[in-house]
This record gives structure tokens, sequence and C-alpha cells, in this order.
């Protein structure tokens, strides 16, 4: 009798944790989330020490003292975050890192390919990632247009006046395919992983919220970030949802994210979430921190806000459409 009752609540206490023969989706996001950004870290030590290893042995080398050294190595690391050569590098390195965890929680615990988390390389997928970055670009058009006509922002330079043809299109490149970069790591964490595992235990609208306050959250380090960042933040991550929403793959969604942060920075000149990656133009930004976003850049603004509302509602009635149609 006592023997029965114990497996009994063993079996109890089993449920908590595994369903139809896998961990529940809350204990996979769980241990993602503790091991992605433990990972992460551990690679950004490992990236940065290799780094300062390097280059230290070269300038030593040039004869610059130990004082002149540690200044170099500084500025050179607080490059990392931003598309320099450095930067670039370093967005590599983090994107490898993070689809290495997501590829052994897809295989290990997930139980299922790494491809049906929405990398399906099936027709059309290229064309749902230039639709995707075209979107983006249109809404970033909107945003200058409408700060400029509201006199928010004024244009007073240009990158060519000052730059070389050639290496003007440098750090075009460089900066497309840094954002390239980031835009494949933070949709396969945020609308890969962490949404769609939510949305097997907690369906797909509350999963859409809780993914992008996480999204919002992974911004709050940035500079100038804020209550207002994270509002932001959180309805680009709705923005991004319905791209994956719509499709059923993570294509669109990954070049609307790339072509989000190229628009705003290296095209048109704004901060991306605090960070200066540059622009073709050259921008003073006076209209006020509501509107504008302050020193986190327009993602925290009402003005950007607003044309992501917009194009919230557009993606939601275009996967609307297609769905009914596909039922059809």
């Amino acid at each position: 009798m006592s023997e029965q009752t114990t497996v009994t609540q063993g079996k109890g206490c089993a449920r908590w944790f595994v369903r139809d023969g896998r961990l529940r989706s809350g204990w996979r996001v769980l241990l993602y989330l503790i091991s992605a950004r433990l990972v992460q870290l551990v690679a950004a030590l490992v990236f940065g020490l290799a780094i300062a290893v390097i280059l230290a042995g070269v300038w030593m080398n040039q004869g610059l003292t130990p004082e002149q050294l540690s200044r170099r190595l500084a500025a050179e690391l607080a490059n990392v975050g931003g598309p320099s050569p450095l930067g670039f590098g370093f967005r590599v390195w983090d994107t490898l890192s993070v689809l290495a965890v997501i590829w052994l929680f897809r295989r290990l615990l997930d139980k299922r390919s790494f491809a049906s988390l929405g990398f399906q390389l099936s027709p059309g997928w290229w064309r749902d990632a230039l639709a995707g970055f075209a979107v983006a670009v249109a809404m970033w058009l909107a945003v200058f247009a409408l700060s400029l006509g509201l006199g928010a922002a004024t244009v007073v330079g240009f990158a060519w006046d000052y730059q070389n043809a050639l290496t003007l299109l440098g750090a075009l490149v460089v900066g497309l395919l840094f954002n390239v970069f980031v835009g494949i790591t933070e949709e396969a964490d945020a609308r890969g992983y962490m949404l769609q595992n939510l949305a097997e235990g907690i369906r797909f609208a509350p999963a859409v919220v809780v993914s992008s306050a996480y999204f919002g959250a992974l911004h709050l380090l940035n500079p100038g970030a804020g209550l207002g960042s994270t509002i932001g933040i959180f309805f680009a991550g709705v923005l991004l949802a319905m791209g994956y929403y719509a499709t059923g793959r993570l294509w669109f969604s990954i070049g609307m994210h790339a072509a989000w942060n190229f628009a705003e920075g290296p095209l048109f000149g704004f901060l991306v979430s605090g960070l200066d990656m540059g622009g073709l133009f050259r921008l003073d930004v006076t209209g006020p921190e509501w509107l504008m976003g302050g020193r986190f850049g327009p993602e925290a603004g009402a003005l950007a806000v607003g044309v992501e509302l917009v194009a919230i509602m557009a993606l939601w009635g275009w996967a609307s459409r297609r769905r009914m149609t596909n039922d059809k």
C-alpha cells in the first residue's frame, strides 16, 4: 500500500516536468534562458581575451608603453557593440554561439529539428527576407520624413561630403552585414526559441506578449535605456512576431530586423538602441524625448511606436488573409 502510493505520487510530480515525452515548455525556456546568457557571456569573454592578446602582441612590437597599450585596448574593445570590423567579428562569433545553444536545445530537449524553428529553405524563403527588409526600410523612411516634417530633426550634413565613395560603400556593407547577423541572432532567440516554446504552453497571443517583454528587457543595458525604450522595443517585438505569424518562418522577421537597424542607423543616421552606427545623413535631433526617444534613439519615442502600430495592424491583416486563403 505504501509502495503503491509512492509510485503514484512520483507520477504526479513528473507531470509538472514532463509532457508528451519531453520536458515541459516552461522548463525548457527557463533552462534555455540561463544557458544562452551564460554561453554568450563566456563567448564574449573568450573573444575579448583573444583579441586583447593578439592586439597587445602587435602593439608591443611597435613599441607602445603599457599605459598606451591599455588605452588603445580599451578603445578598441569599446567598439565591439557597433559595426566596426572588430564589432563585425564579435557579432559573427556571438551569432554562432547562440545558434549552437539553440541547436542543442532543439535537438536534445525540444526533440525537434533546428529547421522547424522557422529556418526552412523551402521555395520563397528569400522573398520573405526581402519583403521584410523592404517593409522595415519603408517604415524608417516614414519616421525620417515625419521627423523632418514635424521639425523634430534637421539634416545638417551628408556623409559623402567628407568621405570618399569607397569608404562610404565599405561602411554601408559592414553595417548591413553586421545587422544581418544581429537579425539572425535575435530572431532565432526571441521569435524562434522563446516565442515558439512559450506558445506550446500558453498559446500564441500570450507568448507574443511575454517574448516581446523579454525582447524589451534584453535592451535595458543599452545606452539611454529606460521605461520608454523598453516599451518601444516591446512593440518592435510584437511587430517582428507578426512577421513570423504571417509566414510561419523566420526569414521575413530576420529581413525586417536587419533592415530596421540598418535603415535607422547607417542609412538615415539615427541612434540605434543607443548606439551610433553612423549614417548617410547627419541629423540634429531636437524633438522632445517622448517623441524622438532621447539618448536611446527614435525606437524609444512615440513617433516610431506609432509607425510600428500601423505596421502591426497591417501585418496582422495580411496574416489573417493569408491564413483564410490557405484554409479554403
